[in-house]
């Protein structure tokens, strides 16, 4: 017998939710409960379905979900750790049930800074997030934001497969080349001739998105940046990618971020960095022409995002998904068939059939290669322009008239 399920959501009315904070000690109360046989139920027969799994970002997404959240205290802090994974809302292709968002509670900050921490949301958040997966009949999980951490990118055991896993840093690495590509297209600059800065260079994903960037049309320059404590992993990248670029074709440089250490020049940014934290001035966006931020939740401010729009391009990397997609859950993107490129990375697995852990680990340049090639095999795409802070961005002449590279 199918369960009957239906599409609506409740979220407040700007469609996002808003942070309503409540002093009572009523527990946390979730929106709308969802019992894993009602995806189970409805998922095509013989296919199973495609999962995306996430973690709240930041304290204002709790509102996304819950209708009590609380103001922040230690109290407080224990009952999030206590709440356990819960489905967010299904996946629909045209009115067909395909998987299920799973969100776990903890945000980020609590448990991403220290391994105590890493581990406790393993343990209490991410494999009962994966057995509630099982539990729904979704065979391949996307991981989303920082929640390959939890299993070192795939390399931990588990006890629960399936669900197999992806990691997602292979479609990211392809749709952030693409977004830079995009940029540079709109912005008119020739992606040959710019000069780029990736921001978390020595990180997982950092490591993946430098080599891809100079797989095939590669920039002018890449500038690897990261914090001074990765100063030796840093230069020992950049040598490696030099080795690797067989026709000289891209100056490999490296910089050290610090609050007190001024940016280079460069033309355009990616940030694939990991924080808890904005770090980025209005000061800091205003150098460059274009920004694409992977960072979750972000890299600069809303104050910041707001306060150099006028001069720069500070932009959300994402995938716009194939027609009928609608992933349901309020993310802060343009229309619920956006979705988030480690997701799109599932998607594409799932419907390719693949019955085992897709992306794990560091993936090389011929799988990123291969991944972007499923990406656009089931429609992926790069979207409209749209701000970390959830607004549309249209550009204007003083944007488009910017002729001059800043870091020539």
């Amino acid at each position: 017998m199918r369960t009957s399920l239906h599409k609506e959501i409740s979220t407040d009315c700007d469609g996002y939710g808003t942070l309503s904070l409540h002093s009572n000690s009523a527990p946390l109360a979730l929106k709308r409960t969802i019992h894993p046989e009602e995806i189970r139920d409805n998922l095509p027969t013989n296919q199973g379905g495609i999962g995306f799994l996430f973690h709240a970002t930041d304290w204002d997404t709790l509102s996304f979900s819950f209708h009590n959240v609380k103001h922040r205290n230690a109290s407080f802090e224990e009952e999030l750790w206590k709440t356990k994974p819960f489905i967010a809302s299904p996946i629909y292709s045209g009115s067909q049930v395909i998987g299920a968002n799973i969100a776990c509670p903890v945000p980020l900050e609590l448990w991403l800074g220290s391994p105590r921490g890493i581990k406790r949301f393993r343990e209490t958040q991410f494999f009962p997030a994966l057995e509630l997966a099982r539990q729904a009949g979704l065979n391949m999980v996307a991981m989303g934001a920082s929640t390959p951490y939890a299993c070192n990118y795939g390399a931990l055991p588990r006890h629960t497969k399936p669900p197999h896993i992806t990691t997602g840093h292979a479609a990211t690495a392809s749709m952030l080349k693409d977004w830079a590509i995009h940029c540079c297209n709109e912005l008119d600059l020739e992606f040959g001739r710019t000069k780029l800065a990736l921001f978390g260079a020595a990180g997982r994903l950092g490591t993946t998105v430098a080599k891809y960037l100079l797989y095939k049309d590669a920039p002018k320059e890449l500038v690897l940046i990261d914090l001074p404590d990765k100063v030796n992993l840093l230069t020992e990248q950049a040598r490696e990618l030099m080795a690797a670029d067989l026709m000289r074709r891209t100056r490999v440089s490296v910089h050290t971020f610090s609050p007190d250490t001024p940016l280079p020049k460069f033309d355009g940014a990616i940030l694939a960095s990991s924080t808890s934290v904005p770090y980025l001035t209005a000061s800091d966006l205003k150098r460059a022409q274009f920004w694409i931020d992977d960072s979750h939740p972000r890299a600069a401010s809303v104050e910041a995002e707001l306060a150099s729009r006028a001069h720069t391009l500070y932009i959300e990397c994402f995938a716009r998904g194939p027609a009928g997609l609608n992933t349901v859950f309020p993310f802060r993107l343009p229309t619920t068939r956006d979705c988030y490129t480690c997701f799109a990375e599932g998607y594409a697995a799932w419907q390719e059939g693949i019955a085992s852990d897709f992306i794990v680990g560091s993936p090389p340049v011929w799988s990123v290669s291969y991944t972007h090639g499923l990406l656009k095999k089931y429609g992926f795409s790069v979207g409209p322009f749209h701000g970390k802070n959830g607004s549309a961005i249209t550009l204007d002449a003083q944007h488009r008239g910017r002729h001059e590279l800043i870091g020539s």
